[in-house]
């Protein structure tokens, strides 16, 4: 039994330690020297009023002041009767700040400097019956007594930028909040830590009621963000190297070098530009150059004709005098470098339309030790792999590549890790996932980071526009590590990768978009290491929003209630057995119920319709299912995308095809004439080949004019709903707002002539929603339907607001009904610089 409670006491002592140790948090406030429409606004309770009840309200929160702007208002407490109180910071004489309590127009010094950039605990008692306000305030203590407090009933609260019509002020001070609570009568009723969030929202710990924000800058998000410190513009695709241990980057084109040192940009030290005085630059492709620091030497190499050329830094010439002829064999593979016997060590790439899986083993630093290698046959054939040195062990996951190793041949994206033993060579699959990870396929960086404590991988993907990734070496567990960059990756060439410095402890990512002209985009992202899992920081609440979950304290109680349970089941045994009983007794343990978080899911099965297998969609986001059920979207570039996009919407138009030559024009423009035409006949063909496995779809070519024939057994989202637009007189709504609700058309497609489609869709589905709400004989949940899809393509629609918000007032759920309506009116507020113009009252009841 003793040995039963030990166990428990370490498990609890261990749990309370994980949730003690946890990262700085809090809501940065943002004010000056931002302009106002950047302030940040926090606004507890959602808006609503908090209830007194006659009873004193106490507000307690941690404050920390930053430096850059002390002056101006930390929080706003507004009465039902329009009485202010709010704690300030003032200039006094020679500069000095001092906080300050205003109730109404009256002033209450603190005679205290204000310190800033430490934490400390404020504390405001509010005492309806007998007027009393008491400011705790860093040590210091003011009581007051406000006539004008007497009889209060409710309150509001806003920190930060106060958004409440006629308590407007501009002058906000620069503070950091968190652990807001709320007690009413000495109970605690809200518990905002500002900590995990959902957006700009963050859900109390005792009722889940919501705290709204507006332009918040959350602390936490500090370890899931991405940082951009670099951009550059070059007419050439350039290579990258890094040398971790001076945390400098290294970006080479044939003419030229630049040198780049993250933590000497704040020193005034940013880009030092070199131009390349001489030599030979070995590597003929982007991904070509690594720094070895235990030579100190910056090396280019060339892993098809195996030559090598080390840069001189002090003479800015690199040493070798060959030139490279051949063509490159190795776009995107994956270079690591072995200091046990000097090796450069690649796995994949692709050249001649073939990807490979070759294990090359290259001597930059060993004469004229010819090169090794080794093919993989247990590993399919890729380019893209992401690769990292362990001991004596190369880990390689993911890339992109085929079977055969063909790249016309049912190419695929790869998620698989695998390590090989580069003594024997012996290759071990660690796991495989099968499909598509959650929120979609990706390619990785060139190499992973280890985190040998955890024992774990990091890696960048192309997931979302950039987003770093944690692979777990057991299981199957891709595990999102940062918030998305949000760069668009449709470009000809891309190539990522991800570097660690222990000593500044940040983790960077090299982004490389270049065009087939040559031109090319560098950006250099950084983020503070260890990593933190996005959800740690992502706050889990109901649907309904009236319950949330209580962080990870809430696995404490759930370990408490185990542990009890664990020694009620001892004891039992334990008696029995001192009552001499020898049958065994069977105590069975009532399971507790698992939370279920159904997977997201893009696409699904409806009432009429099956976008599930055999089908192209554009609503929502573009995706291509074949006839059986795969999700075949990775076998569209982005040239195939575009040809099919462009199909798809002429065909749709009342001239039902496009022409070739305006076909070239909008994919192949920077072309000459016969390499355009040949171009549009390859990708026609890759085009076809790929259509056969969806279904029945005819690409038909007639007089120089192009179209999409698709028959019944195939569906295409866009094409549908545009038939049934077109039905003027007999449209069937239920079939059309299935449709409609699958969201806006390729909304992650940014390109003109695209752009222009997706333009008329929009007023297209807009004009024929709003002329449905019109009808007298809807039902309000069809109502509540139609506007919620309204919202989906005109998110400042009026007309949606008017009707959802009238709906759910007359359904009683006024709350609700006001969150509607405040949310627009952020929303209305951010995006015109303007407050919208009619009250509540006015939108559920016009006149």
């Amino acid at each position: 039994m003793s040995n039963i409670l030990l166990i428990i006491l370490i498990l609890l002592l261990n749990c309370i330690y994980t949730n003690a140790n946890i990262s700085e948090y809090g809501l940065h406030i943002r004010s000056y020297p931002l302009p106002v429409s950047h302030f940040t606004s926090m606004i507890l309770e959602n808006g609503m009023p908090i209830k007194t009840e006659g009873k004193q309200l106490d507000l307690n929160f941690d404050l920390r002041l930053r430096g850059d702007n002390v002056f101006g208002t930390v929080f706003r407490v507004i009465t039902d009767a329009n009485e202010n109180i709010d704690l300030m910071y003032r200039v006094s004489e020679n500069d000095i700040r001092l906080p300050f309590l205003l109730a109404g127009e009256e002033v209450f010094l603190i005679q205290k400097q204000a310190r800033v950039e430490t934490w400390l605990n404020v504390t405001l008692s509010l005492n309806p019956g007998s007027g009393q306000i008491v400011l705790q305030y860093d040590g210091e203590e003011i009581e007051i007594m406000h006539e004008k407090l007497k009889g209060t009933k409710s309150v509001r609260i806003a920190f930060g930028y106060c958004p409440f019509e006629g308590f407007v002020l501009d002058d906000i001070a620069s503070v950091n909040i968190k652990n807001v609570s709320l007690k009413r009568d000495n109970r605690e009723i809200r518990l905002w830590r500002m900590k995990q969030h959902v957006g700009d929202i963050c859900y109390d710990e005792v009722a889940g009621v919501p705290a709204v924000g507006e332009n918040t800058q959350w602390i936490m998000d500090d370890y899931i963000t991405w940082r951009k410190i670099y951009e550059q513009a070059l007419n050439t695709a350039p290579a990258i190297a890094f040398d971790s241990i001076r945390d400098q980057f290294f970006i080479t084109t044939d003419t030229e070098i630049y040198t780049f040192s993250p933590s000497q940009k704040i020193k005034g030290i940013h880009v030092d530009t070199s131009m390349i005085r001489g030599g030979e630059y070995a590597a003929n492709a982007p991904n070509q150059l690594i720094y070895i620091y235990s030579e100190q030497q910056l090396v280019s190499y060339n892993l098809t004709e195996d030559i090598y050329s080390v840069f001189d830094l002090t003479q800015s010439m690199w040493k070798s005098k060959k030139k490279p002829a051949a063509d490159h064999d190795y776009w995107n593979s994956s270079v690591v470098f072995n200091p046990v016997d000097s090796a450069l060590i690649s796995f994949g790439g692709y050249g001649h339309y073939l990807y490979n899986n070759e294990l090359l083993f290259c001597y930059p630093l060993h004469g004229n030790k010819p090169p090794q290698r080794v093919y993989l046959s247990s590993i399919d054939p890729r380019y893209s792999p992401a690769s990292v040195l362990v001991d004596n062990n190369l880990y390689i996951f993911g890339g992109r590549g085929s079977p055969t190793g063909r790249q016309e041949l049912s190419p695929r994206n790869y998620y698989d890790l695998y390590s090989v033993n580069l003594t024997d060579k012996t290759v071990k699959q660690l796991w495989s996932l099968t499909g598509s990870p959650e929120n979609g396929d990706f390619i990785p960086s060139e190499n992973m980071i280890y985190d040998s404590e955890n024992q774990c991988f990091y890696v960048f993907t192309s997931q979302s526009g950039g987003v770093l990734m944690k692979i777990d070496t057991v299981h199957t567990t891709l595990e999102p590590m940062s918030l998305p960059i949000g760069i668009s990756f449709n470009t000809h060439y891309i190539y990522t990768n991800l570097f660690f410095t222990p000593g500044q402890q940040k983790l960077y990512a090299s982004i490389l978009l270049s065009e087939v002209s040559g031109e090319s985009t560098l950006t250099i992202y950084e983020m503070d290491y260890p990593s933190v899992s996005v959800k740690s920081v992502q706050q889990g609440h109901t649907e309904t929003g009236q319950k949330q979950f209580r962080g990870n304290w809430s696995y404490i109680f759930g370990l408490i209630f185990l542990c009890i349970t664990v020694v009620a089941i001892a004891y039992y045994y334990r008696k029995k057995k001192r009552a001499g009983q020898k049958k065994e007794a069977g105590v069975p343990l009532e399971a507790v119920p698992a939370v279920h978080t159904p997977a997201f899911e893009e696409e699904r099965t409806g009432q009429y319709y099956n976008f599930t297998r055999g089908c192209i969609c554009f609503l929502g986001r573009f995706r291509v299912f074949d006839k059986k059920g795969n999700d075949i979207t990775s076998l569209f570039s982005p040239t195939l995308t575009s040809l099919l996009i462009a199909l798809v919407c002429y065909s749709a138009k009342d001239s039902k095809e496009i022409s070739g030559n305006q076909l070239i024009r909008l994919l192949w423009s920077d072309k000459s004439e016969e390499a355009a035409k040949n171009n549009r006949n390859v990708y026609m063909s890759k085009l076809r080949t790929i259509l056969e496995e969806v279904g029945n779809l005819k690409i038909v070519n007639q007089n120089s004019y192009w179209r999409i024939q698709i028959e019944d057994d195939t569906l295409c989202d866009y094409l549908e709903i545009m038939k049934h637009f077109e039905e003027k007189g007999n449209q069937d709504l239920e079939k059309m707002l299935e449709l409609l609700t699958r969201g806006a058309m390729l909304p992650n497609m940014e390109v003109d002539w695209i752009d222009t489609f997706k333009n008329d869709f929009a007023n297209t589905a807009i004009d024929f929603l709003c002329r449905i709400l019109k009808k007298n004989d809807l039902a309000d949940s069809l109502k509540l339907k139609i506007a919620d899809t309204l919202f989906q393509y005109d998110f400042l629609s009026e007309e949606a607001l008017q009707i959802k918000c009238s709906v759910l007032y007359q359904q009683s759920k006024i709350g609700l009904a006001k969150t509607v309506y405040d949310t627009f009116c952020n929303l209305y507020r951010s995006s015109l610089g303007t407050d919208y113009q009619y009250s509540f009252m006015q939108v559920i009841e016009p006149e």
